[in-house]
């Protein structure tokens, strides 16, 4: 990310620095160039010198002329190649400086993050612990607290999930990837939501070309990767999901509420959400966009007047 800042600032010195040698070199240039030729031309003696001698000396002055704007016109692109390399040079320099107090205030929430997460782990799961053991039923009060519980965990659970990302390169998994049969990984993905599925009368439909396949992938990534996006559908889903898979393509469709165009863009940026009145705090689509770039994976969305679709390509 930092990388990809620096960099974009050099640019925009190195763009902002051509267009004024630009502008500048070709102004002096056309400017010596209109001057050589408005000169008036040599005069010679035609009584001293034969008509042959002058036309000699004539194209030797023109001669001149064009190699002196030859000559600046090198110098110009000469001068505006070593001015770029300065200002490139420079421009590393300045973008490590500017970025340097972003960087970090980046790994100091990092830190913080993970410590924090880590620290409300242990209190949420004594409480979760407590109320299972209490084991009080039909009381409305303890049922909010649970539900509220359940809340922090999933989000705690995020946010830790966020730190881990974080702590290591987006490009290095870090287990091996090895031969994955999907169907069954299918299968205990969606048995996790089949309570959901079941309460909002939603209908789970799976198709996967051929019937069997296999995927070289690491499970838990792609297990993570997959529930999230899951859960996802059925948040904003109506009545159908169809989850498909072929030619290394994994789609999962929902109809109900479709995504603007104008968010569509932003979708995977952390803490976006297209519905502010929404639970959560749009967290997990930048988990999957990480677990995909880590993998190597396209992961994309698409929305129209009737279907949302995310599709991983493998």
């Amino acid at each position: 990310m930092f990388h990809s800042l620096r960099n974009r600032l050099i640019l925009i010195n190195l763009a902002i620095t051509t267009i004024v040698l630009v502008v500048a070199f070709s102004t002096i240039y056309m400017i010596a160039r209109s001057s050589l030729k408005s000169r008036p031309p040599v005069t010679v003696n035609t009584l001293e010198y034969s008509t042959t001698v002058v036309e000699v000396v004539q194209e030797r002055v023109i001669s001149d002329r064009r190699a002196t704007l030859d000559s600046l016109l090198t110098s110009l692109i000469t001068t505006g190649i070593m001015v770029e390399l300065a200002v490139a040079i420079a421009s590393y320099f300045w973008a490590e400086a500017a970025i340097h107090p972003i960087k970090e205030a980046y790994e100091s929430q990092k830190t913080f993050i993970a410590n924090a997460s880590h620290e409300i782990k242990t209190p949420l799961a004594a409480i979760s612990a407590n109320l299972e053991a209490a084991d009080i039923q039909d009381n409305r009060w303890i049922d909010n607290i649970s539900r509220e519980v359940q809340a922090l965990t999933c989000l705690n659970r995020d946010l830790l999930a966020l730190a881990k990302i974080d702590a290591s390169s987006v490009t290095v998994t870090s287990q091996p990837a090895k031969p994955v049969a999907l169907a069954p990984l299918i299968q205990s993905v969606t048995s996790d939501f089949e309570a959901r599925l079941s309460a909002q009368k939603i209908n789970l439909q799976v198709s996967l070309t051929p019937a069997k396949p296999r995927l070289t992938a690491v499970r838990a990534d792609l297990e993570q990767l997959l529930g999230i996006l899951l859960d996802n559908a059925i948040k904003y889903c109506d009545h159908e999901i169809r989850l498909t898979y072929q030619d290394r393509k994994l789609s999962l469709q929902n109809d109900g509420q479709t995504i603007p165009p104008s968010d569509l863009p932003h979708i995977f940026e952390r803490f976006y959400q297209t519905d502010k009145s929404s639970s959560g705090v749009g967290l997990g689509l930048a988990i999957a966009s990480a677990i995909a770039k880590r993998n190597h994976w396209q992961l994309s969305a698409d929305s129209d007047q009737n279907f949302t679709t995310f599709t991983i390509e493998f």
